[in-house]
């Protein structure tokens, strides 16, 4: 018998075992070890076929012809040999299993959005209505920005005020500084439109977190605020007052009542502190306003006209106003939160509530 021949005869052989033994096979682990003993790296069509260098390239052509056509069938069987068992095994395991398939499954809780999401989420909108646009801005910032663009002058008390974290190293720009306030990008828009030639009017909203070293009940390291600039060539208190009338009856409720209170802030002449009727005792005097009937929510005023030189921008032909308020205070009146705290904790109890 030729070498070409004996090769053939032992792949027919070996083809025809592994379909016998297919045929007797009756669990899906049967058909496992069929597969790796005549199909595996180390099967014996392998070994069969280690023998091919010794044949001439014509009969090596021929006899690899014929070995991939029986590899093929061989495979195909053993997959259709395994679908069939596999079935089978699975039937008569859920025939057997006292797993009821037609009970109701368990839900899985689903996930909501966060309080302070939601509410920066709902300020943004009720301020666009309003046609103020939301830019945003870098969280580390120059101290330029921060403070000496808004009217901040070196020494100037209200940068104690502020309780400033310091970026170590700062730039070869200058100090940098975690913000202390949304205010900066306020500057930064301000000196954008200078370039473009002061193109009014200017409306934008700024949302964003802030850092301050404090830490309590009622403050925290960091927290969310969000501000608005409105520059025109003639926009006074009035339209501030008005604005932030419309905002807080949108937001709290059409009965809320909003008042300002002379203040001061250094970006701002005349700046006023905006307070809105308890949304606790709807202005009956509680604890929680300690019986005033008020609670503070926001800081407003006229942009300085240090600002705008500051900004490259004339004062005496422009005219703007601004106002800025915390979210996550915003965040405690709207859902009755006591403690600032809750808001960062990520307790599953308090969130659910809040829902």
């Amino acid at each position: 018998m030729s070498l070409i021949e004996e090769i053939s005869s032992r792949l027919q052989r070996s083809y025809q075992e592994a379909c016998s033994l297919l045929n007797k096979a009756n669990t899906t682990s049967d058909v496992e070890v069929v597969r790796i003993r005549f199909l595996g790296k180390k099967s014996d069509f392998s070994e069969i076929l280690s023998g091919l260098k010794d044949l001439s390239p014509d009969d090596r052509k021929s006899v690899g012809q014929t070995a991939n056509e029986l590899r093929q069938h061989l495979d195909l069987a053993v997959s259709t040999k395994a679908s069939e068992i596999g079935d089978r095994e699975l039937e008569k395991k859920l025939a057997n299993d006292p797993l009821d398939i037609s009970l109701p499954g368990k839900l899985f809780s689903r996930g909501e959005l966060h309080p302070i999401y939601k509410v920066q989420k709902e300020i943004t909108r009720i301020l666009q209505l309003m046609g103020l646009a939301p830019v945003y801005g870098p969280e580390v910032e120059y101290e330029e920005f921060c403070f000496d663009r808004l009217n901040f002058k070196a020494g100037h008390p209200a940068r104690d005020m502020q309780a400033t974290f310091f970026v170590k190293g700062g730039s070869a720009k200058g100090p940098l500084v975690l913000r202390t306030h949304t205010s900066p990008v306020q500057a930064r828009v301000l000196m954008s439109l200078a370039k473009q030639g002061c193109p009014l009017p200017v409306r934008v909203q700024v949302p964003g977190r802030v850092y301050r070293v404090d830490d309590d009940a009622t403050h925290s390291p960091m927290f969310h605020q969000i501000e608005g600039l409105v520059v025109d060539k003639r926009s006074g208190m009035s339209d501030l007052r008005s604005t932030l009338d419309f905002f807080f009856r949108e937001f709290f409720g059409p009965e809320t009542k909003v008042r300002f209170r002379p203040s001061y802030f250094p970006f701002t002449e005349p700046s006023a502190e905006v307070d809105v009727s308890c949304v606790f005792c709807k202005g009956k005097g509680c604890r929680i306003c300690k019986t005033s009937g008020w609670l503070e929510v926001a800081g407003a005023g006229l942009v300085h006209p240090e600002v705008f030189k500051a900004c490259g921008w004339n004062p005496d032909e422009v005219q703007g106003w601004a106002f800025g308020m915390g979210i996550d205070r915003m965040t405690m009146l709207k859902y009755e939160i006591p403690d600032l705290r809750l808001l960062f904790e990520n307790r599953l109890s308090f969130l659910r509530g809040q829902q």
